[in-house]
């Protein structure tokens, strides 16, 4: 005789409509890793907003809440990019869940965990003309890692067992993990509510709401390292000697496993030393040696330490001049490696590699674009390998020297990327031993030399900054309100696409250490997945909402009038604390470095390329921080500047900085630079 099963029930809300029964399991299954949700206004998707304010009551996540739901998606992206942890978007039907996809397009190629959450109609609604009825289920297809859809009436709401995984709430803590598996990225949970859609009315000694639903996160505990010096002792005993944390594919079979192509005729450095491919080559046999002997010490001799079996590892990898390009959040285990072996680091911004303390070369932009014949030059072709750690994108040098056909360039992506597959010419390696492999050890000097013309770059750099101002007559140019702002401000920064990042990138030497302020307090943001001029205010909005500190946003013009309805906060809400750096040049500046630039020069052209790619604008910034009841400060210099940034502890909220500046003088400024750069 067998007893029927019955459900599995943690909470009994029988007594409720279905549709926020729904909601409530829904809810359960996100908060599982979920600790901030965006939610944007909708009747059909009132149930989730009923339960998501139970929820929250519990203490289970925190809600915040937004009127335009394309700025709702960037706050949860930047909430997302802040934590490393899966936020949520809650929409309604229609065009509300359209919305979404320009940063569930961002965060496809990012890698971020963005959850998108669409309520739609019910089934029999599809097809018969109703109201804000359009076809969901889908609709983020090739930008989503997955996505499940939840019919009411079709959805299991009780669990037969503790690991029933038909459940709705098992379903949705399944969909998350898929968000933050070894390939993260965003997912979309598309949820069909019928009425009626708000909760039932409580019977008399009743209380709604009352029973404690709702689940508090997990939050897995993370290794925190004591310092960087730990951290790469970490790196190198345990990944490239082999250890516990290495047991990828070429950690198994040894360095030689790792040991890629070598061709062509080693040249002499510019310190005289030979090395290259050959050297490299060469040394194969000592590799292999040095690994059978790492791997059988253990057993004949007594444990070497890491720095004595690093040493000895090391002894066997030849010599190449290397060099590493750091892109958008590149692996802190590829700065530390190029840092062991000796190479030089090309870091953009947002590479977490770009700080001065880990030697970062200086002025890299320039170096790569010096004359030909110019010391500079010189050394930039010496480079026989290039690794690409991250996902360069600002600058052209950057990719010709990747490109270049007597270089041989890898991509080091340990855990796969969204942004490329099986057409990306270079090889990829997944693991630090290939890396250090490939890499080499960098011959004497190597470093030495880059850091040198760094240095000399970053003084070119500086004089035509001043020599610039001068010929102004002391008129702020973006390029010294980019560098300034990047070296002084004490909080996170969120860079804007187009013209600002790269003028960081071109000037600015970032320091970790700014007035006492330290490590993580300067994480420095920017969205390449696209690097689209959308939403980029929302996103540093969510970063302060989320590491619930003061962040500075360095925008243009353009993308701060794009993405305008990030000052639209509602008054129930939290107000983020944001200070805005609006570089107003009066329209777009990045086409006058591009080939549009030349163009607009040509006899006739000039209005052509000015209407349709400088897009000039006269709006008042003052009188919209005035309408959106915000803070506003004009810095006609950099004293003015500073003492807009300052005062930290003194404020809350937002506060628009408006700096004004001429595009119009760039493409000049940019040239004489690059006629400078003939004495690097």
């Amino acid at each position: 005789m067998t007893t029927p099963r019955r459900p599995f029930r943690e909470f009994d809300d029988a007594y409720d409509v279905e549709s926020l029964r729904l909601a409530r399991r829904v809810i359960r299954g996100l908060t599982m890793t979920m600790r901030h949700i965006v939610l944007a206004p909708g009747s059909r998707s009132a149930p989730m907003a009923y339960a998501l304010r139970e929820a929250e009551e519990l203490g289970a996540i925190t809600v915040h809440v937004r009127i335009d739901e394309r700025s709702a998606a960037f706050t949860a992206l930047g909430i997302a990019m802040a934590t490393k942890s899966p936020a949520g978007v809650v929409t309604t039907s229609g065009t509300a869940a359209g919305n979404l996809l320009p940063a569930m397009m961002e965060a496809d190629l990012s890698g971020i965990p963005l959850v998108a959450i669409t309520a739609d109609r019910p089934e029999e609604m599809h097809g018969t003309g109703a109201n804000q009825t359009t076809w969901q289920q889908g609709m983020f297809a090739g930008r989503v890692r997955d996505e499940i859809h939840l019919e009411q009436g079709e959805a299991r709401l009780e669990p037969e067992s503790r690991d029933d995984m038909l459940a709705a709430e098992t379903q949705v803590g399944l969909l998350l993990r898929v968000a933050t598996g070894p390939a993260p990225g965003p997912v979309h949970l598309n949820i069909g509510f019928r009425d009626p859609l708000v909760p039932a009315a409580p019977e008399e000694g009743q209380r709604a709401g009352a029973q404690r639903w709702a689940r508090t996160p997990f939050v897995p505990r993370r290794r925190v390292t004591d310092s960087a010096e730990q951290l790469r002792a970490e790196i190198i005993a345990s990944e490239i000697l082999g250890g516990p944390a290495a047991q990828g594919p070429s950690a198994a079979q040894g360095p030689s496993a790792a040991q890629g192509p070598s061709t062509g005729t080693p040249a002499e450095s510019p310190t005289g030393s030979p090395t290259g491919s050959e050297a490299s080559s060469a040394s194969g046999s000592e590799a292999d040696s040095a690994a059978e002997t790492a791997g059988e010490s253990s057993a004949e001799t007594p444990a070497e330490s890491p720095a004595e079996a690093a040493a000895r590892f090391e002894a066997g990898l030849g010599t190449a001049r290397t060099v590493f390009v750091m892109g958008a959040d590149a692996p802190a285990e590829a700065r530390e490696l190029a840092r062991r072996l000796g190479h030089p680091l090309l870091a953009e911004p947002s590479s977490d590699a770009r700080w001065s303390d880990l030697g970062t070369i200086q002025g890299y932009r320039l170096i790569l674009q010096a004359p030909e014949g110019s010391p500079a030059s010189v050394l930039a072709g010496s480079v026989e390998r290039v690794v690409v750690a991250g996902r360069p994108t600002l600058t052209r040098p950057v990719q010709q020297l990747i490109h270049r056909e007597d270089v041989e360039a890898v991509q080091y992506a340990p855990g796969g990327e969204a942004w490329f597959d099986h057409r990306l010419a270079r090889r990829q390696l997944h693991d630090v031993l290939a890396l250090a492999q490939f890499a080499a050890m960098a011959p004497p000097g190597w470093q030495d030399s880059w850091t040198e013309r760094g240095l000399a770059a970053q003084r070119l750099i500086d004089a035509a900054l001043t020599e610039q101002e001068a010929l102004a007559q002391g008129e702020l140019s973006s390029v010294r309100v980019a560098q300034y702002v990047a070296e002084t401000v004490k909080t996170p920064l969120l860079l804007g696409s187009s013209s600002v990042i790269r003028d960081v990138d071109l000037a600015a030497v970032l320091n970790r250490t700014v007035l006492g302020t330290r490590d993580d307090a300067r994480r420095v943001y920017a969205m390449r997945g696209l690097a689209g001029i959308d939403g980029n205010l929302s996103a540093a909005s969510g970063i302060a909402l989320a590491r619930s500190t003061r962040v500075t946003a360095l925008v243009g013009d353009l993308t701060f009038l794009h993405d305008i309805n990030a000052l639209l906060i509602p008054a129930t809400e939290r107000e983020p604390d944001l200070d805005i750096v609006v570089v107003n040049d009066s329209g777009g500046a990045i086409f006058d470095q591009l080939e549009h630039g030349a163009v607009g020069r040509r006899e006739g052209q000039a209005e052509a390329v000015e209407r349709f790619f400088g897009t000039p604008q006269t709006v008042d910034i003052e009188a919209l921080a005035d309408a959106y009841g915000h803070d506003y400060h004009f810095a006609e210099d950099l004293d003015s500047l500073g003492e807009g940034l300052s005062g930290l502890e003194d404020r809350v909220g937002i506060r628009i900085i408006e700096v004004r500046t001429d595009r119009s003088v760039l493409r000049d400024f940019h040239a004489r630079l690059r006629a400078a750069a003939a004495e690097l």
